[in-house]
């Protein structure tokens, strides 16, 4: 059989990504201080857009003007006057005379894409070098680094991150943990071991709670903190008195010892923080608001004030297509019209989604907002997904690097999402980070004559209604960098023998 060429016509069907739709999903994952930045530059590229507050401000500067020529011409005629305007109806006559245009169907969405890369690559070239120069760490940022090293569940990296509010510029941790733990509805206890490892962190010195534990802390690091030398910190307003034959005398040692020891002292550094630069760059704006109301219900509300609010000016519009009769000139309000349209429609969108994810959240983390970090309930994408009625992914977009105002501090939406561990009893199963929780605070109660190994864990664990076996024990055990059961033993031995 001969093999010869021929025509067919076949339908089918493919998902297609616009860039209409690439560019809403860019919008939805950007949280306030970015979108508040792509806003400002696409007023700047599009003339049909502009700021509600701006509009408001040229309403308020013409009507002022307006009412001064009315005060002089009433002055010169002799006639009466009113300053009364209605400001707010004047502003919803302006605004709701730039609804209901039609747009138009034909712009082509490749070129304005062709535009925009063609635009956003000039401006990453423009001055690179010098704003690459001016990109230094601050203290914040290098702290932020070693948490996410550190610490392993999201409860411990949120009070961590909390902790860091309480930094002077010195580098000295100023914050009251009773204070702090009524606030977080936690204790003392459980916020201590994640300051004493906060204390552990470079610049060495840091987080220390006062001038003697600063430098007692650097010369531990430099295993210089020998008892002799706890002795003389003890007593450093003697030393910075130069009492020195009290000192010599108090802790029985020589010159030598005393001279050295300064030495050793004046090496450290009493500011630790000091030498950094101290600015917050990731200063963090709420995209949304979980308030409390008095009678004691919560709602949610996004954080408006960060974002300006966007209209099209369809006079201008009108004005320019009017006077120029020019095709091109046509074709280029057309697109801005377009563009003004979808940016308008795409950040409402945003908006919407995003108070929706906040709501359901609310109702599924209720506990927490009500008791605290201890009653964090197991979460994941889809759960939140099918209540709100989106896409997993969308939630996923929505939930990252946005940042919610709560009465028990700022959190990251991810923060509220963990993995869950089945109950025996048939109950409400615990989140993962939960587990983990108790998993440590088990294995730091325990003795150097009774260790606990990854059974008698998963047992105990059993015994407390959470159905946890040994090898996911074992998973939980090495994700929070402790050791095995033999490691642990020896170590606590060799302790208790010292």
């Amino acid at each position: 059989m001969a093999i010869t060429p021929k025509l067919e016509i076949k339908q089918s069907q493919s998902l297609l990504m616009t860039p209409q739709l690439r560019q809403a999903i860019s919008i939805l994952q950007l949280n306030n201080l970015e979108l508040s930045e792509l806003i400002e530059n696409e007023i700047n590229a599009n003339p049909l857009l502009e700021k509600e507050s701006d509009k408001l401000q040229e309403i308020s500067q013409e009507t002022s003007e307006q009412t001064i020529d009315n005060i002089n011409d009433s002055a010169t005629n002799e006639e009466e006057f009113s300053t009364d305007i209605d400001i707010d109806n004047t502003f919803d006559d302006y605004a709701s005379d730039r609804e209901g245009y039609d747009i138009p169907p034909d712009y082509d969405w490749q070129d304005y894409a062709k535009k925009k890369n063609t635009q956003n690559a000039e401006e990453a070239d423009f001055d690179y070098f010098e704003q690459r120069l001016s990109q230094e760490k601050s203290i914040y940022d290098i702290i932020k680094e070693q948490i996410s090293l550190n610490f392993i569940t999201n409860k411990e990296r949120m009070l961590a991150t909390v902790l860091t509010e309480f930094l002077d510029e010195s580098g000295y941790f100023r914050g009251d943990l009773e204070t702090i733990a009524q606030k977080l509805h936690t204790t003392p206890q459980i916020l201590t071991p994640v300051l004493d490892k906060l204390k552990t962190f470079e610049p060495s010195g840091i987080f220390a709670q006062s001038l003697q534990e600063c430098i007692k802390i650097q010369l531990r690091d430099k295993n210089r903190l020998d008892p002799m030398m706890e002795g003389l910190l003890d007593n450093l307003e003697l030393l910075g008195n130069k009492d020195f034959k009290i000192l010599k005398k108090k802790l029985n040692i020589t010159d030598e010892d005393l001279q050295s020891m300064i030495t050793d002292i004046k090496s450290t550094d009493p500011k630790p923080a000091a030498k950094y630069n101290q600015k917050k760059a990731d200063y963090i704006i709420p995209d949304v608001f979980i308030t409390k109301t008095k009678h004691g219900e919560y709602k949610v509300e996004l954080n408006q004030s960060s974002l300006p609010r966007l209209l099209i000016n369809k006079d201008y519009y009108h004005q320019i297509k009017t006077a120029d009769s020019n095709k091109n000139t046509g074709k280029y309000l057309k697109s801005q019209l377009n563009n003004a349209d979808f940016l308008v429609r795409a950040l409402r969108q945003r908006a919407e989604t995003i108070q929706r994810v906040t709501q359901e959240l609310l109702k599924a983390q209720y506990d927490f907002f009500e008791k605290g970090i201890e009653h964090l309930k197991p979460l994941s994408l889809k759960d939140i997904a099918d209540a709100a009625e989106i896409h997993e992914s969308t939630v996923s977009r929505v939930t990252t690097n946005k940042y919610v105002h709560t009465p028990l501090g700022i959190f990251e939406l991810k923060y509220f999402f963990s993995g869950a561990t089945v109950s025996y009893s048939g109950g409400e199963a615990a989140s993962s980070t939960a587990i983990k929780h108790k998993i440590k605070n088990m294995i730091e109660a325990e003795s150097a004559d009774n260790i606990l190994s990854d059974d008698k864990l998963s047992e105990l664990l059993a015994r407390a209604g959470f159905q946890v076996a040994r090898r996911t024990v074992a998973k939980y055990r090495e994700s929070l960098n402790i050791p095995t059961s033999s490691v642990r033993k020896r170590e606590k031995r060799q302790l208790k023998h010292d």
